[in-house]
């Protein structure tokens, strides 16, 4: 069904999908949508439709700062926008309303509960490797890779990354701090990879990803942080006596 949607924005008939859309839903019962998750800021919600599956990003609160999250929703379609066409980026279809987000629904499931699942472990990461330098070369860094929430696994194995609510932006002209917190996400972007890769155990690295990991210095700080807090709270003794259940 997702496919069908791809097929008609690449035909370029977005637009009358998108008004499609609008209208569908104008009329659609309030149970005709399945809540996939929500945050602080925005909800999702996956939509079976006439027209294929999709998800439709709306932002939640109240006035001032549902005003905010419906700022941020325009601010990600410009990144989706700004990513159109790279491998492993769901296709977005575009604005309603200039307030709510529509984008294809990817047949599969997050990396978080596929992980152990994942057959060919290197392939996988080579894939979403390829998709990251992608993103880059188009002026966009995630920021938030290592929420295993933001990586979808699709079919045959096939790496997507998802939520662009707090990527940075290489801008052009003179835009220093912008620029230096784009440059800070980026390499931000390639340390995840390497922490998901090695699933945080980073030694022995292969030369490959010794070349692409350096921890910023917020996440030196993190981690010492998050060490001194394991042992106050004695997490990893706890985790000893009292194991997690599968």
């Amino acid at each position: 069904m997702a496919a069908d949607l791809s097929d008609a924005a690449s035909s370029g008939t977005s637009a009358q999908q998108l008004q499609a859309i609008e209208d569908w839903l104008a009329e659609a019962p309030a149970e005709a949508g399945t809540e996939l998750g929500r945050g602080y800021q925005a909800r999702t919600t996956l939509y079976e439709s006439p027209f294929g599956q999709f998800v439709v990003k709306t932002a939640r609160g109240v006035w001032p700062w549902r005003q905010l999250g419906e700022a941020a929703i325009r601010r990600e379609h410009a990144i989706y926008s700004r990513v159109a066409g790279v491998p492993g980026i769901p296709l977005c279809l575009g604005l309603i309303g200039n307030r709510r987000l529509v984008i294809e629904y990817l047949d599969g499931d997050t990396f978080r509960r596929c992980e152990p699942e994942i057959e060919n472990w290197n392939r996988f990461f080579e894939r979403l490797l390829e998709t990251i330098r992608a993103i880059h070369a188009r002026g966009v860094a995630h920021g938030d890779l290592k929420r295993k929430d933001n990586l979808i696994v699709g079919p045959n194995e096939q790496p997507y990354i998802i939520d662009f609510g707090v990527a940075g932006i290489e801008r052009a002209g003179w835009a220093p701090w912008s620029n230096a917190q784009y440059r800070w996400m980026r390499q931000y972007d390639y340390n995840a990879w390497v922490k998901l890769k090695t699933r945080r155990q980073r030694e022995p690295l292969s030369d490959e990803d010794t070349a692409l990991y350096r921890p910023t210095m917020l996440e030196r700080v993190a981690r010492v942080i998050r060490v001194i807090w394991q042992k106050l709270t004695l997490r990893r003794l706890r985790r000893r006596i009292w194991p997690r259940r599968p």
